[in-house]
């Protein structure tokens, strides 16, 4: 009976210590759409479509001015785009376009064939506020791209802006799965010091990796907590290990229809080198880059 109370007791601790959080979604009132002359853009056009009768978002189109105006026009027309095109000459000058036109979400294809890319991705990752979401296969039903969701998360996830993208787009019955990935090195590193610290003997230093790792988990359940009364179901899953290994060994299992990576710091979108080689190598779902 007593270890019964001490473990209903334990269990009302615990709920109570997790963090109360509020994570505001985007109002999506400007996409922004980049045309590359490829098969792809009537991809993103579609889902510019999709997203535009979902949350009447008003979307801009940008195209390379090596592009005329008849073939943006025909590429555009199923879509019915308020907004008139506007031709870049660069990827500054389209940096800069999509700046000054306050958009909050980018739709990019992203051609196998390097030379039909156009755009620096890196850089307008880096050079803009908005993430950039990068389609790289065809896209027939776009309803489906954000039903079953995979945020990756590395670096400073406490920031709750992070999350906003990925709660906001997923559709209604839809998942998201947060999946935070502890680097084996970094846990190798923190174990190490610990253990040549004179003031530290190698239990207190597993100790206290567990305690990281309990922190961890303690903030992503008030994430989870925050969408318990959204339509969709969220979720999270720990994990130490090769993050880019363990990211594509989720993927293969899950069956996801979007992966998130990166976040934002101060504003600005922060690419980790995991999150680097996830964002250039995953070809086969739409890639979200914060």
């Amino acid at each position: 009976m007593r270890e019964q109370s001490l473990d209903e007791f334990e269990s009302i601790f615990e709920q109570a210590s997790i963090p109360v959080l509020e994570i505001e979604p985007v109002t999506l009132a400007r996409v922004a759409v980049v045309l590359k002359n490829d098969a792809l853009d009537a991809s993103v056009c579609r889902l510019a479509a999709h997203l535009k009768t979902r949350f009447g978002s008003e979307v801009q189109v940008h195209y390379p001015d090596t592009l005329s105006k008849d073939s943006v026009a025909a590429t555009t027309t199923v879509t019915d785009f308020a907004a008139a095109p506007a031709a870049f000459r660069s990827t500054a000058e389209l940096v800069g376009q999509v700046s000054i036109g306050r958009s909050q979400l980018v739709l990019m294809p992203e051609p196998e064939d390097e030379a039909g890319r156009v755009v620096s991705v890196d850089a307008l990752v880096e050079g803009t506020s908005p993430p950039i979401l990068l389609v790289r296969s065809e896209i027939d039903e776009p309803a489906s791209v954000f039903s079953r969701v995979l945020h990756s998360l590395t670096g400073s996830f406490q920031q709750t802006q992070n999350f906003s993208h990925s709660f906001t787009l997923v559709e209604d019955a839809g998942q998201v799965l947060l999946l935070h990935v502890v680097s084996e090195a970094e846990v190798a590193d923190v174990r190490d010091a610990m253990r040549v610290s004179p003031e530290v003997d190698t239990e207190e230093g597993e100790k206290l990796v567990e305690k990281l790792s309990h922190h961890g988990e303690r903030f992503l359940k008030g994430v989870v907590a925050a969408a318990r009364e959204a339509p969709y179901d969220a979720s999270y899953r720990l994990a130490v290990g090769d993050i880019v290994e363990t990211v594509r060994t989720e993927l293969e299992a899950g069956g996801y229809s979007v992966l998130v990576v990166g976040h934002h710091v101060e504003g600005h979108s922060h690419i980790s080198a995991d999150d680097y080689q996830l964002m250039h190598t995953v070809r086969d779902i739409p890639v979200l880059a914060l």
